[in-house]
């Protein structure tokens, strides 16, 4: 039986804890106390028909390892999570294309992705066939979600509304303005912990260019993304009307561990990169990916740092400013800045990437990708 964090996974989820710093943190989530094996419910995030599945289509499991550079062929995120032979997965399917342009607070989205994980939660498996034999979750085990891009809106927008009290509880919208009623409690009850990839959760420079962008954006738009102000798309912009933080409660039903990358796409799609606002990983911005109080295209380096001062003359190294102190989203803590793009964030595809440090940050994992970062912290 394998050892786990579970005990100060629950203590994060009732809003008692206090990060005091590095080792800190990494002795509380390192802390082994006999549990029950993890499961981690894996979200997919935008373009991706995951709604759809037979035995030859199944884009949302493919999502974690295929690739669209060439350099990353054959990787797999599940691969590097996957450490124990204890380890299950499941994979959560939604249908997050620009065709259907659902935004995140719709039933097809949000309402879909909770049914799936009260069902996985109860034991009932994910309907796919997993490659690795006998890691279907069971109802017994230790659960986390893990969720890239776009599914990190989806995870601020649910959990946020999973508790009494929150302004859209238990609720999602249907295209006619009515709303359904579906289970964020059940869904959030016991997930010890929401591991977000490059999530979206103060939204994306890149939306806002195709919606409201100049004519240069534009042409950005036709040679890099060729998306369309849909409504999936429009309510990933950056502006704070937006944004899932501003749609929930003073709480989330879970902790959210963030996790950000700041490489450029490999090749002639690094360019994307020139026309984003301070660091970013090919495609969201890393101010907006960690969670944090203030715009989501703010430059890392400037707004996020502190340095020391000697007559107002700033001096050494800063320090990385999205503290706990410093968040947009309740309950949300910065666990990692690694040096990986937005398609290897979901498939692996760097194995040992640099990272900087983070104040407050995980350091169980250091120099393994997110996914290797995830199974460090939660064994």
């Amino acid at each position: 039986m394998k050892t786990k964090n579970t005990k100060r996974f629950s203590s994060f989820a009732k809003g008692t804890a206090t990060l005091a710093g590095t080792l800190a943190l990494t002795s509380a989530l390192m802390s082994n106390t006999a549990s029950a094996d993890s499961c981690y419910i894996m979200v997919h995030g935008h373009g991706t028909q995951g709604n759809v599945q037979s035995g030859t289509n199944q884009p949302a499991l493919d999502y974690w390892r295929d690739s669209y550079f060439d350099e990353y062929q054959g990787s797999d995120f599940l691969a590097y999570l996957l450490d124990s032979p204890t380890d299950n997965y499941a994979i959560v399917g939604y249908d997050s294309t620009d065709e259907s342009g659902y935004p995140y607070w719709r039933n097809e989205t949000a309402g879909e992705i909770a049914r799936q994980m009260k069902s996985i939660k109860a034991g009932n498996g994910d309907g796919y066939t997993h490659d690795q034999a006998g890691t279907q979750c069971a109802a017994s085990d230790d659960f986390y979600v893990v969720a890239h891009s776009q599914g990190a809106q989806q995870m601020i927008f649910m959990a946020g509304n999973a508790t009494a009290g929150s302004p859209y509880f238990n609720t999602a919208f249907n295209a006619d303005g009515s709303t359904t009623t579906v289970p964020y409690d059940e869904a959030f009850q016991d997930v010890l912990g929401i591991f977000t990839l490059g999530g979206a959760m103060g939204g994306t420079e890149g939306s806002d260019r195709v919606c409201n962008g100049s004519w240069l954006d534009s042409l950005v738009n036709m040679a890099f993304l060729g998306k369309d102000c849909n409504p999936s798309v429009e309510w990933l912009q950056t502006n704070d009307s937006y944004l899932a933080r501003n749609m929930i409660g003073t709480n989330l039903a879970a902790p959210v561990y963030a996790m950000g990358g700041y490489k450029s796409f490999p090749g002639a799609q690094g360019a994307s990169a020139g026309f984003l606002t301070g660091e970013d990983d090919g495609y969201i911005n890393l101010a907006s990916q960690m969670g944090c109080a203030g715009s989501p295209k703010r430059n890392l380096w400037d707004d996020l740092n502190q340095y020391k001062t000697f007559w107002g003359v700033a001096y050494g190294s800063p320090i990385f400013r999205c503290n706990n102190e410093n968040k947009g989203t309740p309950r949300t803590y910065t666990m990692a800045s690694i040096y990986t793009d937005h398609d290897s964030e979901r498939n692996g595809g760097i194995a040992s990437p640099n990272y900087v440090s983070v104040e407050d940050d995980m350091t169980c994992g250091d120099g393994q990708n997110i996914a290797g970062r995830i199974a460090a912290c939660t064994q």
